[in-house]
């Protein structure tokens, strides 16, 4: 048995996955998707801790009827998602966008307005500037229990992402061990319109599906 387990980014819920994942259902047996603490239906207090915990108990949930289990995180998920494979077993990793450094919250809304897709949601959650606050803390804090990358990896990043310089995927790519391993710089691509591209699906299922 085959999993998926997806982690949402800061602004926003599983909703990310909406449109991906559809193209990837005929790959796994589940195709696992939660809000994370704080987020959406999840009432659960945006911190550290929570974040944590809710991670290890989604992955060992599914690795109680699973043998392989792959994860994908965008945005804030993508560290979530890094986080994770460095005390458990992941098969793959997709990290879309992962918000590791240089996060620059001041063009948010340039970013968004420079969309040349529909945006993956036209509403923001209401704790919004909360999340920011704690988001700091949480990426520092999440950043500082990996420092190696061991299962085969894809990172997919947008060249007119405001608000993630490229340089923390090179910076991720540079931890991961394993041979198989790409980075992939698209044109025309940015922070939201990543997870609406065609091309993003053809990559991400390749990757996944071989």
């Amino acid at each position: 048995m085959r999993a998926l387990l997806c982690f949402h980014g800061l602004l926003s819920t599983k909703a990310d996955f909406n449109t991906i994942l559809p193209k990837l259902n005929t790959l796994y047996d589940t195709i696992a998707c939660y809000d994370l603490p704080g987020h959406g239906y999840n009432t659960l207090k945006f911190n550290t801790l929570n974040i944590k915990k809710f991670v290890l108990e989604a992955y060992d949930t599914l690795s109680h009827t699973h043998d392989e289990i792959d994860v994908m995180g965008y945005s804030m998920g993508g560290v979530i998602a890094a986080y994770l494979q460095s005390v458990r077993r992941v098969r793959r990793l997709v990290l879309l966008a992962p918000s590791y450094r240089y996060l620059n919250l001041k063009n948010y809304h340039f970013a968004k307005e420079r969309s040349t897709q529909p945006n993956i949601s036209s509403v923001l959650p209401k704790k919004n500037y909360f999340h920011i606050f704690r988001f700091a803390k949480i990426i520092s804090d999440l950043s500082d229990d990996f420092h190696i990358i061991y299962p085969e990896t894809l990172i997919i990043w947008g060249r007119d992402d405001y608000l993630v310089k490229e340089e923390s995927g090179h910076l991720l790519y540079q931890m991961i061990k394993n041979k198989n391993r790409r980075l992939i710089m698209l044109e025309r691509h940015n922070h939201f319109n990543i997870l609406k591209s065609p091309i993003v699906y053809e990559y991400v299922s390749s990757f996944l599906g071989y």
